[in-house]
């Protein structure tokens, strides 16, 4: 396994003389070892390094955040090593919104993303059209969480377990609940979106709502699936990023 150059990112392989970074951004309640399988799919010159925020695997003796900004400043403070090497940006659900302020973060900063990839998630100007979880109980945060599917029903049914990722879990909520935007300026960087057909927590039109955003281009690829189809498509959906980061820097090299 990769060191890792922060606690927040987590490389998996090593990659001698790296091209590009992909930087991948978890979903609620999950780790960076959620994209562990994703690094034999970049190719061997691309260094894939995955988001560990507190409160999970290495880090869960430490306190959860409840904020976007801050996440988005410990990162950025975790990607300075790395130079003026092109990033590219993935997130799924919560992670892409941490992925869309990160690219913002860039952008104010001089040095925007090569792509931003967003997947399972709303674009940020629109609303979300569920009850904030914080005002729900633990029974009906578990039903919540039982409905989105992306626990294990094992983990669901162990007290003891639970007990222990319900802080995590519902800060990773509340970060995701009060992530809004209201008329957000175009971002000057190429945007890619993947929806799930079958996704009831965004839906196709919300997540192609992302081109309102775009201020480079824009792309959407739907797939079948439901909110967690990223797990039975992530080949796919790492060829499609490869493929769209490759034909939109051509692009702007040919421009230029």
């Amino acid at each position: 396994m990769a060191p890792s150059p922060s606690p927040w990112l987590q490389g998996f392989r090593p990659v001698s003389a790296p091209r590009h970074t992909l930087v991948c951004f978890p979903y609620a309640g999950a780790g960076a070892a959620v994209f562990r399988e994703w690094a034999s799919d970049v190719g061997p010159d691309t260094e894939l390094l995955a988001v560990r925020l507190p409160g999970r695997e290495s880090r869960i003796g430490e306190p959860p955040l409840r904020r976007a900004e801050d996440v988005v400043s410990a990162i950025l403070t975790a990607l300075q090593p790395l130079g003026d090497r092109p990033l590219i940006l993935f997130g799924h659900s919560l992670g892409a919104a941490l992925a869309y302020a990160t690219a913002r973060a860039l952008v104010a900063r001089g040095c925007p993303p090569a792509l931003l990839a967003v997947s399972g998630r709303r674009a940020p100007h629109l609303p979300s059209r569920r009850a904030p979880s914080h005002a729900l109980d633990d029974g009906a945060f578990r039903t919540r969480l039982v409905a989105l599917g992306g626990t294990p029903p094992e983990v669901l049914a162990c007290d003891e377990l639970m007990e222990l990722m319900l802080p995590m879990l519902r800060a990773d909520f509340v970060m995701s609940d009060g992530f809004h935007e209201d008329g957000p300026s175009p971002l000057p960087v190429p945007i890619l979106a993947f929806a799930g057909v079958e996704d009831n927590e965004a839906t196709v039109e919300e997540v192609s709502a992302w081109e309102q955003v775009a201020g480079a281009a824009f792309a959407l690829c739907t797939l079948p699936g439901g909110h967690f189809f990223l797990h039975e498509k992530r080949s796919l959906i790492v060829s499609q990023v490869r493929r769209a980061h490759f034909l939109w820097s051509k692009v702007q090299n040919d421009t230029f």
